[in-house]
């Protein structure tokens, strides 16, 4: 389901994307009650896209993580429109809807921002009575970005980047939650200087490679050669989210053909 951030208005759509029902969010749950599918299985894994994009930037990894047995939630938001909390009730709420449907275990997988997003869902697990599964951040400022920070009083980028724009930040990324479970790590950048030569040290030409770590915690860690946007499509990305989603392991080697 959609809401219109200007009018309130729902709507539902089906798996094609195609509109089903529109009106109320009432009439769009009894819609939806009588059209969704069935869960194809007890693995439910959430994906979660970044600031100021779609979900068709996980779209490959949507098709892959299917074709593999799991129950997907592609989830577009607002991104540019609503503050990070409003995102991570919604989350919450599709994450409730696939234990109710079946799913025994709830993975995440977030790119940039929606890596802040899945972290902060998933610390509510337990109290919404779901289990939560592993994490994948792509790409994601577990730190804080050095760009949000030096942007962060310029009124045009206050105006399009919203509440959001300040999540970013190292002074409000930093208090993001770790949740108790596994967690991978898949950052961008050349293995040198990175991509941007304003940003310190390896980068995806948006956020350095240190900026994705997460401080005091073991998580495992996959360096690939690639920009912020290219890469959560890149088809070794996905190898290695459903690797871990599936094993605990990343894989070191690429292996997943062309990119």
């Amino acid at each position: 389901m959609q809401q219109s951030t200007a009018n309130g208005t729902v709507r539902l759509l089906d798996p094609a994307y195609r509109i089903a029902a529109k009106g109320s969010l009432e009439a769009c749950l009894d819609a939806g009650q009588t059209q969704a599918p069935a869960a194809e299985g007890d693995r439910a894994v959430i994906l979660l896209h970044g600031l100021g994009r779609g979900r068709i930037v996980m779209r490959r990894m949507e098709h892959a993580l299917r074709k593999a047995g799991w129950t997907v939630a592609n989830v577009g938001y607002p991104s540019l429109r609503r503050p990070l909390a409003y995102h991570v009730d919604a989350v919450r709420c599709i994450a409730r809807a696939l234990h109710q449907d079946g799913a025994h275990e709830i993975a995440l997988v977030g790119h940039s921002l929606g890596g802040l997003v899945a972290r902060m869902t998933a610390v509510h697990a337990g109290e919404d009575g779901w289990t939560l599964g592993r994490i994948v951040l792509v790409g994601s400022p577990a730190q804080g970005s050095a760009i949000a920070e030096a942007l962060k009083d310029f009124p045009p980028f206050r105006a399009i980047a919203g509440e959001c724009g300040r999540a970013v930040t190292p002074l409000h990324a930093i208090q993001v939650p770790v949740p108790a479970t596994e967690i991978a790590i898949i950052a961008g950048g050349n293995g040198k200087n990175g991509y941007n030569p304003f940003l310190t040290g390896d980068n995806d030409g948006i956020v350095t490679v240190d900026e994705t770590r997460l401080p005091g915690t073991e998580s495992a860690f996959l360096l690939l050669p690639s920009t912020h946007t290219r890469l959560p499509m890149r088809h070794d990305t996905v190898a290695a989210t459903l690797s871990f989603l599936e094993t605990g392991h990343l894989l070191t080697q690429l292996q997943a053909g062309r990119s």
